[in-house]
């Protein structure tokens, strides 16, 4: 029974691995649409976040209750507001934080393949690729589209090797499927 529920509906991964390929698409295609929906779901991450600690504020007992969880939780509902109702400056602010993030990486790879060229041959090809993330990193702070499309452009590659991956496995499973049922009808 348990070996039937496992390896039925082959097809349904398959399904789910053509749309989240599909899904990458749309990604590729629309990065400031999918930076936006981004901005919102994190806002209302921060939003829903500062609620329950609001509402779990007065169910906690008196003697458990602090002003600073109270205060904290308001500050947290009230910079969700802000950051859904100013889509904008989230945005930027997402990109900011993503090309610093980057462009520090950049720089930690490029140094550190520099230090290594003694000892490594091809340190040149690792600094080639920490110069082109410090490059990435520092448009995407000057550049909110740039910023947008690279965010994008990797939630679109997560989105796509994926699905990807859903399509292969489908195919695996239905193969050991049909092993399954072959093996047991020799018996």
């Amino acid at each position: 029974m348990a070996v039937s529920i496992l390896f039925r509906n082959w097809w349904v991964l398959l399904i789910q691995g053509i749309l989240l390929i599909g899904l990458s698409v749309v990604i590729f295609k629309n990065p400031d649409a999918v930076l936006a929906a981004v901005a919102l779901w994190l806002g209302a991450i921060v939003l829903v976040s500062g609620l329950v600690g609001f509402i779990s504020w007065f169910s906690i007992s008196n003697e458990e209750r602090s002003v600073s969880i109270m205060l904290g939780s308001c500050a947290m509902m009230i910079i969700g507001i802000l950051m859904i109702s100013k889509m904008l400056i989230t945005i930027k602010a997402i990109t900011v934080l993503f090309g610093l993030l980057t462009a520090i990486v950049g720089w930690m790879v490029l140094s550190g393949s520099w230090n290594a060229r003694k000892q490594w041959s091809l340190w040149w090809v690792v600094a080639l690729l920490g110069v082109f993330t410090l490059i990435t990193g520092i448009k995407s702070i000057m550049d909110v589209y740039a910023g947008s499309e690279s965010i994008s452009n990797l939630i679109g590659f997560a989105v796509l090797l994926s699905g990807i991956g859903l399509v292969f496995f489908a195919f695996l499973k239905r193969s050991l499927v049909n092993k399954v049922k072959s093996g047991f009808q020799g018996y």
